[in-house]
């Protein structure tokens, strides 16, 4: 179970970072050659998919269909495919009627995000174009959530990689023959599409050697399925409100400019919020089985390993980000946007805190209860955000979103991670000596490069990557004897032990 677990970790780990690094070469391109506020109308129009504002009304299909087929590996394919089924219609059901309204609500969409004039059509166009293939990427999310049951990530992650290269050669290609804005959309939609399709059909055969197939649900499925989606749906919205809907905001409140210039400065943090997040796809398949199984102990080792692990390999990768953050953005975008530096590495102080608590949050998912107060402090958190976005909006406009963002995960992460930790029946100090350690090794991080660029100027990507790459060599080097203990370090040895081929 564990070379599994460490496979598939692996496999997320390596796809999505690829995807992500290919989607931000995407960024650079559009916002040096289209502009910032064409970048802003390219961020609202994919805000109505199912990985954007519509993941509202998606009802967790995705975790659902895993938490179903992880089951019925133990030994129950028949409510597996029953559930599955039940979420499939559930799935298409919704995509047809989030089709309907976003065909039939895009001119006043136009008028809200008050697109220029010489825009709105192709706006239009764009949005109509998306509203017809939402019931294809609504039933995706149900197929990808059986991939992940089945443990079956090749699948999955040769696909992202594969339309996210797709695109992105798109995207150069488009810059070249100097095409309209509206045409990158066109390819977004192809590319996420034909993944889908890719995947459906690479499901017959491999649900029919499951066994997994469709059947008529029963009482017990239903209610079970209902009650789940009621409970995603509450996570659901807080976690919308937590970021997918500021974009919406800022399209409301300003203009697509400024949605621009917040996508860009937040564009980093949310790559690696969104890469880390797939890194702990593989807990929920093991959780559910080990929870069946109601064995403690290794639910115990896997909650100790899912804090301290990923964030002794991220958190100093973070470090390296926030102290070449004004270097990152010239070269990337432009040394016009460099100047937004401080707030791409404030931005990167809540993908550091998920990494401390998230591994638990997922892990714990399959039980009910634990899930109820996981939505109230996410309800609570998302209180804070507003607020506290609302106190500093009249200085920093569409920033002040980032400032509320960022501290409603100071605030409330303590408080996530103790109801973890006591759940998994670990000390509460695991927590806080963490953050302690990983403090002072962004201390001693922080001295060396200060200093290593008063010497070295960076002006140019090959600069970059090379200073960036040594100084992340020396964060993980810190990392392993100041964050990691001893026992941490041999347990990192057999992790390293289990995934070499025997």
């Amino acid at each position: 179970m564990l070379q599994r677990f460490l496979r598939n970790t692996a496999i997320s780990a390596v796809a999505f970072g690829l995807a992500g690094i290919l989607g931000l070469f995407a960024v650079g391109v559009i916002a040096r050659s289209y502009g910032i506020a064409v970048l802003g109308l390219i961020v609202l129009v994919r805000s109505f998919l199912p990985t954007g504002l519509l993941s509202l009304i998606d009802f967790g299909a995705s975790e659902i269909a895993t938490q179903a087929v992880a089951r019925g590996r133990a030994g129950g394919w028949l409510p597996a495919s029953e559930k599955v089924s039940l979420l499939a219609v559930i799935a298409a059901v919704v995509g047809l009627a989030s089709g309907l309204a976003l065909w039939f609500g895009c001119s006043l969409i136009a008028t809200v995000f008050k697109v220029a004039p010489d825009q709105i059509q192709s706006f239009i166009a764009i949005l109509r174009v998306t509203a017809l293939l939402l019931p294809i990427t609504f039933l995706g999310l149900v197929v990808e959530g059986v991939f992940k049951g089945l443990e079956r990530y090749a699948w999955l992650r040769s696909t992202e990689i594969g339309s996210n290269v797709v695109y992105v050669v798109a995207v150069y290609a488009l810059v070249w023959r100097g095409a309209a804005f509206e045409w990158i959309a066109y390819w977004y939609l192809a590319t996420v599409v034909a993944k889908y399709l890719v995947l459906i059909v690479a499901l017959v055969p491999i649900a029919r050697e499951a066994p997994l197939h469709l059947a008529m649900w029963s009482d017990e499925s239903r209610r079970d399925v209902l009650h789940r989606c009621w409970l995603m749906l509450n996570s659901r919205i807080g976690g919308v409100l937590q970021q997918t809907a500021i974009p919406i905001m800022i399209g409301a409140l300003y203009s697509p400019t400024q949605v621009g210039a917040y996508d860009l400065a937040m564009r980093l943090p949310r790559f690696m919020k969104t890469t880390m997040a797939p890194l702990y796809s593989a807990i929920v398949p093991i959780s559910s089985h080990i929870d069946e199984t109601s064995d403690t102990r290794r639910m115990q080792i896997l909650a100790r390993n899912g804090v301290v692990m990923p964030a002794a390999i991220i958190i100093p990768v973070l470090v390296v980000i926030a102290l070449f953050s004004s270097d990152i953005l010239a070269v990337w975008v432009g040394a016009e946007h460099a100047s937004q530096w401080p707030w791409l590495a404030l931005g990167l102080l809540p993908p550091a805190m998920t990494l401390l608590v998230n591994s638990g949050q997922i892990a714990l998912a399959v039980r009910s209860e634990f899930l109820r107060v996981n939505n109230r402090l996410l309800y609570l958190q998302v209180f804070i955000q507003y607020l506290t976005t609302l106190i500093f909006l009249r200085w920093y406009n569409e920033m002040a979103f980032i400032i509320g963002w960022v501290i409603s995960y100071l605030v409330v992460s303590p408080v996530v991670a103790h109801y973890v930790l006591r759940e998994m029946q670990l000390s509460a100090s695991l927590f806080w000596e963490q953050i302690v350690r990983h403090i002072v090794v962004a201390g001693i991080l922080a001295v060396v490069v200060l200093l290593c660029k008063l010497l070295i100027t960076i002006d140019g990507l090959a600069r970059l990557v090379v200073v960036g790459g040594v100084s992340c060599a020396l964060a993980w080097g810190l990392s392993a004897y100041i964050a990691l203990s001893s026992s941490d370090r041999a347990m990192f040895g057999r992790f390293v032990r289990a995934m070499t081929p025997r």
